[in-house]
């Protein structure tokens, strides 16, 4: 992690998160899409604030539940497998040279009914006199892409197998008639179209 004056030189944003500006933040985060939640950037990543939607992305009725389940720190929000690898991701986009203070990274949570989902994390780095360094993050569930993903990559790696298998029987061909080793050629191009 960066020198912490050198974060706040750096992306001073002239917003400054206080027991002032607390009700606005509440006010704005209620109209909002998605989930909204502050955290703290130091050792305990403690939250300051999460609002309703977040709480229903994991499942949780209420805030009580929501730090049961959590912690009520960010780490608790992450699924604990993949924590580190985000956390590491998080301070390398913030740090690097090209960077600026948002940040965006895609992780697992594990919601209070035990399901495991997915959750699409854009990030703000500010500094805050009252709070000192903070995160302001949005989340929205991104599950269902995700598996859309994942049976996308799955039917390519069909089609290829299809693929090989039907470049494999262009070159017996004195097993097939014609007409039927055009169907395959034709096949194997229609497949060929989505790899």
């Amino acid at each position: 992690m960066a020198n912490i004056t050198e974060r706040k030189d750096r992306y001073f944003d002239g917003f400054a998160l206080t027991k002032y500006t607390m009700p606005v933040v509440r006010q704005m985060s209620g109209v909002i899409p998605g989930g909204f939640f502050i955290y703290k950037e130091n050792e305990t990543r403690e939250l300051i604030y999460a609002n309703q939607k977040v709480f229903d992305i994991y499942g949780c009725a209420d805030l009580s539940e929501f730090k049961e389940l959590t912690g009520y720190t960010f780490e608790g929000m992450v699924h604990p497998d993949d924590f580190r690898i985000i956390q590491d991701s998080i301070d390398s986009q913030i740090d690097s040279d090209e960077g600026d203070s948002f940040d965006h990274v895609e992780y697992r949570i594990i919601k209070k009914d035990g399901e495991v989902r997915w959750v699409d994390d854009f990030g703000h780095y500010g500094y805050s006199p009252e709070y000192g360094d903070v995160y302001y993050v949005f989340i929205s569930d991104i599950t269902e892409r995700k598996k859309a993903q994942e049976r996308h990559e799955q039917n390519k790696k069909i089609l290829k197998n299809i693929a090989d298998i039907l470049s494999g029987l262009d070159s017996e061909t004195e097993d097939f008639s014609d007409d039927f080793l055009n169907k395959l050629k034709s096949l194997k191009e229609e497949i060929c179209k989505y790899l």
